[in-house]
C-alpha cells in the first residue's frame, strides 16, 4: 500500500505593525505568492475581508492547502499549511515571516496519516 498523508503546520504570529492584518488586498498577492515560490502548484484562492477589519482566506494547491486568519485588533495572523509530496512548508512560512517581522511566534507540526520525518 502507497503512503499517504503529509506534513500540517500551524504558526500563530504576533505583530507589532498590525496594518499587514487588516485589509485583505496583503493576502490575495501575499499567500498564493509564497505558495508559488515554495514551488506550489496555486488551484485557486478564497479571501474574505471582515469589517472593520481582519482577513480569512485559503489558497487551495495540487499539494493541498495555505491559510490564514487574522485579528488586527490583537496583532494576530494564524497560517496553517498543508502539504504532500516534496514541497518546503517551511519555505511557504518564511516567506510570510518576512513579510510580517513577527514579534513572537508559536508553531506547531502534525504529521498526518503515514508521514514522518
Amino acid at each position: 500500500m502507497p503512503r499517504a498523508g503529509g506534513r500540517h503546520v500551524l504558526v500563530d504570529l504576533w505583530v507589532d505593525d498590525a496594518s499587514p492584518l487588516q485589509h485583505v488586498e496583503t493576502w490575495e498577492a501575499l499567500l498564493p505568492d509564497a505558495c508559488r515560490e515554495a514551488g506550489a502548484t496555486v488551484l485557486g484562492s478564497r479571501f474574505h475581508q471582515f469589517e472593520p477589519d481582519g482577513v480569512t482566506g485559503i489558497v487551495l494547491l495540487a499539494e493541498s492547502h495555505a491559510s490564514v486568519h487574522t485579528w488586527p485588533e490583537a496583532g494576530l495572523a494564524t497560517l496553517d499549511v498543508f502539504t504532500c509530496g516534496s514541497l518546503d512548508s517551511d519555505a511557504v512560512v518564511a516567506r510570510i515571516r518576512e513579510a510580517l517581522s513577527p514579534v513572537r511566534e508559536r508553531t506547531t507540526v502534525v504529521h498526518r496519516g503515514d508521514v514522518r520525518e
